[in-house]
């Protein structure tokens, strides 16, 4: 909290440690030789002591004289036991009635002892019993007291020894002056402080240094940086504190060319470049990204010190280079001081980065041969580290072996066991803790959004919010990438409207994640609102809202997006031409996905992957181009995996091409994939052409394998609950209500002229029985159940795993005008926006 010694601008301001002496005399004394004298050449307390007792025989224990160079000597010593000596030894002087002598200094020697030692409480006492005395405090009184203020940020007791001064006309000089600018600076009053500071007639050094230094630490970087300019403009040499608060200034701010002409001064001015100073030089190079010239500096010191090589070694695992971290460690060991509990943190988090636990094990060993494992934070860092090592009982021994297990030691083990996959003991240890915080209920919230259990993440959630505890930012990442995923629209909302009541700062990962969940929750509107409300936005913010508009269906505004997006110096990386070409593909914008696709090379540098030729031929085939489609895939400068036959395979059903469906189908044979919808695709062509006994060859083949299919599903939220429902059944609850609404809904279509389309059952059965199977798909039961559970003008919202088939779409067409109802429903490909018996797919999906 305090300034160091060599930061504070008290030091200064301090009298020696000496007893007044008289102007006149000649500066050359002869050595006080005396019992008394010799008291200011004791090093320990004992010695103290038994010059003390022969004093105090020679009936010399209460004269002036030797109390204040007792009190003086025991101060300078600043232990507990030498202040507590003096602190008596001043009190038996006190009781003596004719007690004479310089008492104000007896008092300013003690309290600057007290302050010096840390131990403020016990010095603001003494100038608290000082004042109640009647002895009047004098000009080096006060920067001792405010230095035990700024200790212990003592800002009331402060600012009334501010009053004090001025009544006593003290304002004005220069060592006060200084010592009330470093107090405020280090009770965080930077406003008080600067006030002083531009009231001063004079100001030397120590006063740019001190409000320098406090807007350093007080992460004004910028401030700090600018106040020094103003120095050395001033005409104000800086010094070697001068230079190591503003070197860190500009570490936090990581420009690199400011920092070079802060540097500058250094050799200008002739500073000392002491340890410190390097020291700063090698952090500030590291945090600026300068590496070569911060290990450059390091290797050029001749006098390297503990506090360097942590500064080398943090920085190095700051920043990934787990290696280089450890091939200084290395050179420590040779060379360099010995390793303390600090350097192992960094060493231990550099062997979890390289996944080395045979370089974490000799870390081990050092901490057990030295005895750190006593300190918590080595022993979660360790826990950490044989996890990310998949030491999994490596890691279990130490937790159990640890005395005191801290919350930080059950989140490392926690979040050891999500990233092996291992939810369930994770989720065992969540409920054992005897003690969570909020980093304890993200982990497991973003362990089960992982995990796909988005409705468990949710729960969850609502569980930590009835213990009190109130959520980050991380925390609604999460939430709200569940309720995307969920497609819960109504929770969306309730999402977006606690991070707005809560004052959650809406950086840009957690602006991107509401613009995800919004567009997938199928509104649009509410995304790129949140969007355009961004103050900055990098290429996943604009991923997310060209994939907003690509699931609505509006190219045209992705298209716009991303030409926007390019205009303002966004660089385009792989996942937002996925994003941009995927709306081409559902708008049928052939000719501009071309242009998009070739670009990303010849413009944008980026080489096509695979997902990228996947969006093309899924372009090429949704616009019936099969042929150009097929040479593409032909073309490939990689082997075609199973999605793009498969995609290649669907464009072929939709356009009965048996031709390029066969060969298709051939490729597919050959590759071993477990994708469910592959074989169910390919026995669907079988089925549409009514080749049973190639049907049942897929079917047969999908059993030996053991790959069953998937189940067509919807879900609907309903007064805040999510209703799941599954192709071909019923539903537990309202069963005859929503046997009823069905019943009733299909009467009414029929009425309108609806025919089911039974070339959407792939079934060898009569056609009584597709068309009841039909009636039974899973949208259709979440649609009748929105139309009993909603009230009238209320969207219906639906998700579905698979891809709508047409009968279902023609379907919700007609329900979305026969009912007045606005349906939105989204598939596993995009959103599909029914009002008045049309869609905004316009039938091309």
């Amino acid at each position: 909290m305090a300034a160091t010694l060599q930061l504070s601008p008290l030091v200064s301001a301090t009298p020696s440690f000496v007893a007044p002496t008289n102007q006149r005399e000649p500066k050359t004394m002869a050595k006080d030789t005396s019992p008394t004298g010799s008291l200011r050449n004791c090093k320990t307390m004992n010695e103290v002591k038994q010059l003390h007792c022969q004093i105090t025989k020679k009936g010399l224990r209460n004269r002036p004289s030797t109390v204040t160079k007792l009190i003086t000597t025991c101060a300078e010593m600043g232990t507990f036991e030498s202040l507590d000596y003096a602190r008596k030894a001043f009190n038996l002087f006190l009781e003596d009635e004719e007690t004479e002598g310089n008492i104000l200094f007896m008092y300013n020697s003690l309290i600057r002892g007290y302050s010096s030692a840390g131990l403020s409480d016990e010095a603001v006492f003494l100038y608290v019993q000082m004042v109640v005395k009647g002895i009047l405090p004098d000009k080096f009184t006060f920067p001792f007291v405010l230095s035990a203020c700024s200790k212990v940020v003592a800002v009331s007791e402060g600012v009334q020894l501010h009053g004090a001064l001025v009544k006593m006309g003290l304002e004005e000089d220069a060592f006060i002056e200084n010592s009330l600018i470093h107090f405020y600076a280090e009770c965080g009053e930077l406003d008080y402080s600067r006030k002083v500071f531009d009231g001063m007639a004079e100001r030397n050094i120590v006063s740019w240094t001190s409000l320098i230094c406090g807007y350093a630490r007080r992460q004004f970087p910028k401030e700090a940086v600018s106040l020094f300019f103003e120095m050395v403009a001033a005409g104000i040499k800086p010094n070697s504190i001068t230079m190591v608060c503003v070197i860190s200034a500009c570490a936090k701010l990581k420009d690199l060319e400011l920092s070079e002409r802060v540097c500058a001064y250094i050799g200008e001015s002739g500073v000392k470049v002491n340890a410190l100073v390097v020291n700063a030089l090698v952090d500030m190079y590291m945090k600026c990204g300068a590496t070569d010239a911060a290990k450059r500096l390091f290797d050029e010191c001749g006098d390297k010190n503990l506090v360097l090589y942590n500064t080398i070694l943090s920085n190095y695992v700051r920043q990934g280079l787990a290696r280089e971290a450890l091939a200084v460690l290395d050179e420590m060991l040779r060379q360099g001081p010995r390793p303390d509990k600090v350097t192992l943190l960094s060493a231990i988090s550099a062997c979890a980065q390289l996944g080395d636990s045979l370089s974490g094990k000799c870390c081990h060993g050092y901490v057990i041969r030295n005895r750190l494992e006593g300190w918590d934070a080595i022993c979660n860092a360790m826990i950490d580290m044989y996890m990310k090592c998949g030491k999994q009982e490596m890691a279990c021994g130490i937790f159990d072996n640890m005395s005191n297990r801290t919350v930080v030691s059950w989140n490392s083990l926690i979040a050891g066991f999500i990233r092996s996959g291992d939810v369930n003991s994770a989720w065992q240890m969540f409920n054992e803790m005897p003690k969570s915080d909020l980093v304890s209920w993200n982990t497991m919230i973003g362990a089960l959004v992982q995990e796909s259990m988005f409705v468990e993440a949710i729960e969850l959630f609502r569980v930590m919010q009835a213990n009190g505890i109130k959520g980050d930012r991380v925390t609604m990442v999460e939430v709200a990438s569940a309720c995307g995923y969920l497609g819960a629209f109504d929770l969306a909302k309730w999402t977006h409207a606690y991070i707005e009541k809560n004052k959650i700062d809406c950086d840009m990962r957690l602006g991107t994640a509401l613009v995800d969940m919004f567009a997938r929750c199928g509104d649009p509107q509410s995304a790129m609102k949140v969007f355009s409300s961004m103050a900055r936005r990098d290429v996943s913010a604009w991923t997310a809202a060209i994939g907003a508009m690509a699931m609505e269906g509006n190219g045209e505004r992705a298209l716009e997006l991303f030409d926007e997006m390019i205009r303002q110096g966004v660089k385009p990386d792989e996942v937002v031409f996925v994003a941009v070409l995927t709306a081409c593909s559902h708008v049928g914008f052939v000719k501009q996905g071309w242009n998009i696709f070739r670009s990303m090379k010849s413009v944008h540098g980026i080489s096509p992957h695979i997902i990228h030729y996947g969006c093309m031929v899924d372009l090429l085939g949704r616009a019936g181009l099969l042929g150009e489609a097929f040479d593409l895939v032909k073309s490939m400068p990689m082997e075609p995996n199973d999605v793009i036959w498969g995609t290649l395979l669907a464009a072929c059903r939709t356009y009965k091409n048996v031709e390029i469906a066969s060969y298709a189908a051939e490729r597919l044979s050959k590759l071993p994939t477990q994708r469910t919808g592959i074989h169910v695709l390919l026995s669907n062509i079988y089925a549409s052409a009514e080749k049973w006994a190639d049907v049942a060859k897929v079917r047969l083949h999908l059993k030996e394998k053991g790959i069953h299919k998937v189940p067509g599903s919807s879900s609907i939220e309903v007064n805040g609950m999510i209703h799941e429902f599954i192709s071909g059944g019923d539903t537990n609850t309202q069963k005859s209500k929503l046997t009823l609404m069905l019943q009733e809904i299909n009467c009414r279509l029929r009425e309108a002229g609806h025919v089911p389309d039974l070339d959407n059952v792939l079934l060898d059965v009569d056609e009584k029985e597709k068309e009841y199977l039909l009636s039974r798909h899973s949208e259709k039961l979440a649609i009748a159940f929105g139309l009993i559970g909603t009230g009238q003008g209320v969207p219906i919202r639906v998700v579905k795993n698979l891809r709508m088939c047409s009968d279902c779409h023609s379907f919700a067409k007609l329900v979305s005008r026969i009912y007045n109802r606005e349906i939105i429903v989204r598939d596993n490909n995009r959103f599909h926006f029914f009002n008045q018996g049309l869609c905004s797919c316009s039938d091309y999906w």
